[in-house]
């Protein structure tokens, strides 16, 4: 920040600033156990564009001298990479800026990827977020799905003063310039930006095939929990810097405060999120703390029944479905209502002598069909 790692040879001041804030946010690290894991965004782009984030990326892996688990993700440049934290939690990293950025200024951003369209990346995304869907999964992204600060078009009285960091205040030219930020969406970084709504809703949609998704993002310098579309948005990023932001709509908590968030995610299914910020004396100051998604283990208590029919017989549609007015018949004909409104006699089966006993072991299915995985007691895995 503010542009990434550049080019020791062409300005040695910028890339000694640079790397001082790498290796301030690398300290952090040291008495860390588990994986670390960046994820780059917008200003990592700034400096000679792919070329510059693969030196980034390069200098972090080799502070952290990981060579197996890459500290960087996604890698080159490219739109998505997926890890796993043991067997109950899936992150997806997203590089947003790999989609918002404007290609035909980047005629490289590509060549090292697999991905090679934006279209087939929401196809990657989709197929994680179903691969996952029984697991906590969180995806990490820079750029929020929603905020409620100056990305937002949300604005401090100090901004509408000093728009772009102007030594004179300009009050009335400060507000329009802020205003029509915020309507013309002319810069790709902004919510309202067409292209950075078109990759959020996509996201925000896809995610729906899970109830079990979890946004986390930075850009904003500030700390903010929002919970809309059915989906937690955490966002923390005021690690170095403090911002502006309201609590507005679906906003559970907000504040412009420099901190951090932490998410834990318990064995049970359930997690929670934790923000912290800088109190009296540079002293942590605990600010904020809220259940983000329910235990998925439940105790279900109740009779059910042992005792089942040889066979059932059943319909796609029931007879009331299928019957029409010879008005309606005589519009649309006869279609195929017969056949849906056909009984078909099946035998029972019981799942846990079929095939010498199957355990269910996920729900499947996509667009149009709902499934459940089954495993037998050999290994095998079947779908009904």
């Amino acid at each position: 920040y503010p542009a990434g790692l550049p080019d020791p040879k062409d300005s040695t001041q910028a890339y000694i600033e640079a790397k001082n804030h790498l290796d301030a946010q690398i300290k952090t690290l040291e008495n860390f156990k588990g994986r670390p894991l960046f994820i780059p965004g917008n200003h990592d782009w700034y400096t000679e564009g792919l070329i510059g984030l693969e030196r980034e990326e390069n200098y972090i892996k080799r502070a952290l001298k990981e060579k197996e688990k890459d500290p960087f993700l996604p890698e080159n440049g490219c739109p998505i990479d997926v890890i796993e934290i043991g067997e109950d939690v899936a992150i997806i990293t997203i590089d947003t800026e790999w989609y918002l950025t404007n290609w035909d200024k980047r005629p490289d951003i590509n060549d090292k990827c697999e991905i090679k369209s934006r279209d087939k990346f929401f196809l990657e995304l989709e197929d994680a977020i179903k691969d996952y869907r029984d697991r906590t999964t969180v995806i990490a992204m820079h750029h929020p799905s929603n905020s409620y600060g100056e990305h937002g078009g949300h604005y401090s009285l100090r901004k509408q003063f000093y728009p772009k960091k102007m030594a004179v205040p300009v009050p009335v030219l400060g507000t329009f310039i802020n205003v029509l930020r915020t309507t013309s969406g002319a810069s790709i970084e902004d919510n309202n930006n067409k292209r950075y709504r078109e990759l959020m809703k996509r996201v925000t949609t896809l995610a729906q095939y899970s109830d079990r998704v979890i946004f986390a993002s930075g850009h904003e310098h500030t700390l903010q929990y929002i919970l809309e579309n059915n989906t937690p948005q955490i966002v923390s990023g005021s690690g170095a810097k403090e911002g502006f932001t309201k609590l507005l709509n679906g906003s559970q908590f907000s504040t412009g405060k420099m901190g951090y968030a932490t998410l834990e995610v318990y064995k049970d299914g359930s997690s929670r999120v934790r923000f912290y910020g800088v109190g009296e004396n540079n002293n942590e100051e605990f600010l904020f703390t809220n259940e983000v998604l329910p235990p998925t283990q439940v105790t279900f208590e109740a009779e059910l029944t042992v005792s089942f029919p040889d066979s059932v017989e059943a319909s796609v549609y029931t007879d009331n479905e299928i019957e029409k007015s010879r008005f309606y018949k005589g519009i649309w004909g006869e279609r195929y209502r017969k056949y849906y409104g056909t009984k078909v006699k099946v035998p029972t089966v019981r799942l846990d002598s079929l095939m010498g006993g199957l355990e269910p072991v996920k729900k499947g299915g996509g667009h149009q069909s709902k499934s459940l995985r089954l495993r037998a007691k050999d290994g095998r895995e079947y779908v009904m």
